[in-house]
């Protein structure tokens, strides 16, 4: 895989399905959820900013399947930005066999949050992102929806 800023040990729902099933779509895509959500809050407060990031859009593939119980591990990076908004990039993988179980990509949008309009990145906010990474996130010139 590759070099993942947020990386978490998480366990697939075993209260979901009848025992042997797999989890459904939607179990893992709450998994993936969580780590974004807790990407975006790990960033916005080490910015102090409340300034709003909103999700624009998420796109998930479900690669392989996996069951109640199963060793998981969940990582979350900044992929590229432009200047209103940033994806960030998910997978889930086994923690056994390293096989990939599913990916995603999120599109936050900076949003002002006394127009509602879309609004640049506050550079507090990207020195923040770009801190948690630890290096440089590829900027898109010239793109509005970096996804």
């Amino acid at each position: 895989m590759a070099a993942f800023s947020l990386i978490e040990d998480v366990v697939a729902p075993e209260d979901t399905q009848p025992p042997g099933a797999h989890v459904v779509d939607f179990e893992i895509q709450k998994l993936l959820s969580r780590g974004w959500q807790q990407y975006v809050a790990l960033v916005r407060d080490a910015a102090g900013d409340d300034h709003g990031v909103a999700v624009r859009k998420i796109t998930t593939s479900f690669e392989s399947e996996c069951h109640g119980g199963d060793r998981l591990v969940r990582g979350v990076r900044a992929l590229h930005r432009t200047r209103r908004s940033y994806v960030l990039e998910e997978a889930l993988w086994d923690a056994t066999t390293a096989r990939l179980v599913a990916t995603s990509w999120v599109v936050m949008a900076s949003v002002d949050p006394e127009t509602g309009r879309a609004a640049p990145i506050r550079a507090a906010l990207w020195e923040a992102v770009e801190s948690f990474e630890g290096h440089p996130v590829e900027t898109l010139e010239g793109s509005s929806t970096p996804a």
